[in-house]
């Protein structure tokens, strides 16, 4: 599909819908403002001012919002208007210099060589030589970086934004440094490395301006000098040929941009497909308390958070009860299982703060993991956990679960037979009838209840070693087909379990199988021949903790986690703590590992 550079431009400047009752007041406010200005007789620069001022909040909640989702675009974005607010004030400066005309300021209209001392724009008060030399330097750094964080993009523009940018700097170089070492010679000209310079308003007039450096260098009469403008003109010009090879450069870079909270929920995509993907996107919110989409509606959306956490809730049909399922949070995504499924919702998710989502529609999204396998096999893992959990709250045992070939994917007519399972509630075995764990008080907070699951099993995957039928753990009876599990490195060693009590992945048993596990969330990242133990939480880390065996039993430590790993409320570090029985392990403000020796 061929993304239009227009499509892509709005769907980076619409970021957030802003509030209507915010842009009102905003609006009012700063016309109430301008109106007041006026009516006290301020300064031009002052009334342009105080209309300006109150918008400033509204754009940086806007560049926030941008670069949330689009990351250093949102910066470039930002430094674009900056510089096209700058060169609307030169623009003033040469409409003021073509139409005042007052003799005693030296003002007679436009002149390629004429000066105008009322000619200083909107913020007639900015226009100095430290203001220049400052906000024309950091254009310079701006563009320069701008080049070294799009440096494997061939984009010819933002390296001619950098040479013009410096280029002009170099100006003010000239003109900042006479001003403050050699001001007599800035306002009443003289000599400047032997060359003599007429006037303070040639000297005014920099390297490449009227009878300025350059022009003094080569002849006042001859042709070189002949074509340098004035102070004015040059310097319009120069932040002209700024700006447009920027606006031409972002034009380009544009066109290959892609929410990064696509990438991060589906990172197997290809550059192209987010694109595309990103382009037939929106942006949803639903505030705190709100229902997205209840048990039994028509699936039609893929919902991916950006903002907030959402629980999953699911109805026993017969009494009518509501139990949470799991609480998921930012880069975690819902809605798969109905759309794959072909069927009605599953369950039940509601907002528990305010929440934003990226949501894709059946088409699209059904079409993205059509044409990228390895995408569908990453969401198909997280849907078998997912009816893995659902399954165990209802202690059923589903085949094809997490720890299945990951090379098979579920298909729709498999999926379906597996929610068929799932739609007759036995009252017996209701949701929300297990055990309930509850954690003390942590550095995280305090977790939320849930249903403790019995039926689900996980088992920690090792990359390189082929999987082997196993007897699922736990099972009510043996199913050769419910699980598989890799085989132990140590000749039948098992020294203990983790349970997951709390959040998205509650109720899965991870059996320790091997003389060294790491826990982390699942990525494509692994250690060879280290089993690891993975877990639906965007908060923890890739590599969040490690167990490992001594000969008097498991020892445990912190890899460098993001958010800290916490040990029966004690922060884990570097150094190895001994497991005991019980010993409640909190990875994220969610998820909390219940570790039992067998």
């Amino acid at each position: 599909m061929a993304i239009s550079t227009v499509d892509q431009v709005g769907k980076l400047l619409r970021g957030r819908e802003l509030q209507f009752r915010a842009v009102v007041i905003t609006a009012l406010g700063s016309y109430f403002l301008q109106l007041f200005g006026i009516w006290l007789h301020w300064a031009l620069w002052a009334i342009a001012l105080a209309t300006i001022l109150p918008w400033v909040p509204l754009f940086t909640m806007k560049v926030l919002w941008t670069s949330k989702h689009y990351g250093f675009m949102a910066i470039y974005l930002m430094i674009m208007i900056l510089q096209a607010g700058h060169v609307g004030e030169h623009v003033v400066q040469m409409l003021q210099f073509t139409f005042i005309y007052d003799p005693k300021y030296s003002c007679y209209g436009f002149n390629w060589y004429g000066i105008c001392g009322l000619a200083h724009g909107v913020f007639g008060e900015l226009d100095r030589e430290l203001v220049h030399f400052v906000w024309d330097g950091l254009i310079l750094v701006a563009c320069i970086v701008l080049r070294i964080h799009f440096r494997n993009v061939k984009n010819i523009w933002l390296t001619l934004a950098v040479i013009a940018a410096a280029v002009h700097q170099l100006e003010h170089c000239y003109l900042f440094g006479n001003y403050v070492f050699n001001n007599y010679f800035y306002n009443h000209g003289g000599y400047f490395l032997g060359v003599h310079i007429l006037s303070g308003i040639a000297a005014q007039n920099g390297v490449l301006g009227h009878d300025g450096l350059l022009g003094s260098l080569t002849g006042l009469n001859g042709p070189i000098n002949a074509i340098l403008p004035a102070r004015i003109p040059i310097h319009f010009i120069y932040n002209v040929l700024v700006l447009i090879p920027m606006i031409l450069a972002f034009r380009q870079q544009v066109r290959v941009i892609y929410d990064e909270w696509l990438a991060k929920a589906l990172p197997q995509l290809s550059e192209e497909q987010l694109i595309a993907a990103t382009a037939q996107s929106e942006n949803v919110k639903f505030n705190a308390g709100q229902i997205i989409f209840r048990q039994g509606d028509p699936s039609d959306k893929f919902y991916i958070i950006t903002k907030g956490q959402v629980d999953v809730l699911r109805m026993d049909k017969r009494t009518g009860q509501e139990t949470q399922v799991a609480r998921l949070a930012e880069g975690q995504y819902f809605g798969e299982i109905g759309l794959l499924g072909r069927t009605e919702r599953t369950a039940t998710v509601k907002a528990v703060t305010e929440v934003e989502c990226l949501a894709l529609n059946r088409e699209v999204f059904k079409s993205l993991l059509a044409s990228s396998a390895e995408a569908y096999k990453d969401v198909d893992i997280v849907l078998r956990r997912r009816m893995v959990q659902l399954g165990a709250l209802q202690g059923l045992v589903m085949k094809d679960t997490v720890n299945a070939d990951p090379d098979t994917v579920l298909k729709t007519r498999m999926i379906r037979d597996r929610l068929k399972m799932l739609q007759g509630d036995d009252v017996s075995r209701i949701l929300g009838h297990g055990p309930i764990s509850v954690s003390p008080p942590s550095p995280f907070g305090v977790p939320q209840a849930q249903p403790l699951q019995q039926g689900g099993v996980g088992v920690a995957e090792r990359p390189v070693v082929q999987p082997v039928l196993a007897a699922a753990v736990a099972a009510p009876a043996p199913d050769l087909d419910a699980t598989f599990v890799a085989p132990p490195a140590n000749r039948g060693y098992h020294r203990g379990a983790l349970l997951v009590r709390t959040g998205p992945s509650a109720g899965l048993r991870f059996e320790i199988n091997a003389p060294r596990i790491i826990v982390g969330r699942r990525s494509r990242d692994s250690v060879p021949d280290v089993p690891l133990m993975q877990i639906d939480d965007a908060r923890v880390s890739r590599h969040q903790l490690e167990i490992f065996a001594r000969p008097d039993g498991l020892y445990t430590r912190d890899l460098g986690s993001a958010n800290g790993t916490w040990l029966n409320g004690r922060q884990l570090s570097g150094e190895p703590v001994r497991l005991e029985d019980g010993a409640e392990i909190h990875v994220s403000p969610d998820t909390m590992l219940n570790f039992r020796v067998n």
